[in-house]
Parts: C-alpha cells; structure tokens; sequence
C-alpha cells in the first residue's frame, strides 16, 4: 500500500483514487452513451480530492483521454471534413480567450452561453450547416479558454446537424478532444506541474476506455429512442446551472 500511495498526488488518499477511478469509468459510459455530462460529473467530483488550482488542469487532461477514447471507438463515424476547420477555429479561439480572459467577467460569460443553449433549444435557431463550423470553433474555443468548458456549446452546435447518435457522439469527442488538449498545453506552458497526478490520471484515463466501450455499445441498442430527449434534457439543465452560478458571480 505505502509503494502505491507514492505514486498519488499528495492529497489524494488510496481509498480516494479507487473512487475518482470508479467514477471515470461511470463519466466515460455517460459522455458516450449521451454524448455529453460525464464532463461536468468528473469536475464535480474532482473537486472534492484536488486543490482549486488544480482543478481545470487535471480535469481538462482526464477529459483529454476520455474524448480521444470516443474518436478510438468511433473512427468510421468521424467526418473529417468537419473537423478540420473545426480546429483551425479552435486555435483562433484559443488565441482570442487568452487575451480577453483577464477583461470579460466570466458571469457575464456564464449567462451568455445559459441564453444562448436556451434559445438552440426553444427558439428558432437557424441552422448554421457545415460550411461555418469554423466559426463554431472559433466561438466555443474562445468560451472554453473563458468559462472553463464548452461541451453543451459544441453540442448544441453538431445537433442542429442532425448526425445520428454514433456520428453526434464521434464528431463531438473529436472537437472536444482538440479544446482539451490545446487547454493542457496552456497550462504546461503557463508553469502548471502535471507530474504528481500523471501516474493516476494515467489509469482513469485507461479504464475510462472501458467505459467508453461500454457506453458505445448502450448508444448502438438505445440510442434511436432516447438519444435527442435525453441530450436536449442535458442541455436544458446544464443552461439553467450556467444562468444560475453566473448571476450568483456578479
């Protein structure tokens, strides 16, 4: 036990990292059989073992594994027409988010992106189509860099679409494995030490595969029925989280 404990993060007990692992097995079934919320879960419940600063560093690289697990599982669905200029948009965002992060309040931002699922949701959004996904990347990789997450405005974005669950799933854990991964190099590169939480982000990230898996093969049986409602449910909920935490900020 004591060889174990050397190779966790010195706030993290042995009983906590089989939690954090049991729960990033739940949170990979969950973001590919619904194709998004296993996110939010994971940094929930990482709040509870890492300090704040470590927070959006440690879950942005789990979330980095657990999205190119669902591009692994879902290679044949990926429409790489899409995602290319998808990242190219991602890096221009990325680049406007570090530069206005230290001017726009982040409530402000918080709220902004609540209204704007809300609207996707109830009004009439127009279709954006393919051709300005571009755009899309641009915006949400600007609000990731922002407010920390983007996944219900990237998800919003592919469901106007209309991809099937498995193409929804597929496109979505490639832009999100891209934001992700520009977002942990950010934090390399600004001083962050990933080192003490490698070892059992490391093993998260490889049974996070199984719940991946697993959840592909619930999206492949279940989803034609329930897919749509439970996402547009997701979104709703995850709206109302990001208006509610945004006025409690300003």
């Amino acid at each position: 036990m004591e060889l174990i404990n050397l190779y966790l993060p010195d706030n993290v007990s042995l009983a906590g990292a089989f939690v954090l692992i049991v729960i990033n097995l739940l949170c990979a079934f969950i973001s590919t059989a619904l194709s998004l919320g296993g996110g939010l879960l994971m940094l929930v419940s990482l709040s509870f073992f890492v300090p704040p600063i470590a927070l959006v560093p440690v879950h942005g690289i789990i979330q980095l594994g657990s999205n190119f697990a669902r591009i692994f599982v879902s290679l044949k669905d990926l429409d790489i027409k899409i995602i290319l200029p998808f990242m190219g948009g991602t890096l221009i965002g990325s680049y406007f988010g570090a530069n206005i992060v230290d001017i726009l309040s982040p409530a402000i931002g918080q709220i902004g992106v609540g209204l704007f699922i809300m609207y996707s949701l109830f009004g009439k959004f127009p279709k954006l189509g393919k051709k300005y996904i571009f755009f899309g990347g641009v915006a949400s990789s600007t609000m990731s860099v922002i407010f920390g997450a983007s996944g219900p405005l990237v998800a919003t974005l592919i469901k106007n679409m209309n991809f099937n669950p498995l193409k929804h799933v597929a496109t979505h854990g490639s832009m999100m494995t891209f934001q992700h991964l520009f977002k942990s190099f950010a934090y390399f590169f600004i001083g962050f030490s990933f080192q003490q939480y490698l070892p059992l982000v490391t093993v998260m990230i490889l049974v996070g595969f199984l719940g991946t898996y697993l959840g592909k093969l619930v999206l492949i049986s279940k989803g034609q029925s329930y897919f749509k409602k439970i996402l547009s449910i997701i979104l709703f909920f995850g709206a109302i989280r990001l208006i509610y935490f945004g006025f409690q900020s300003l």
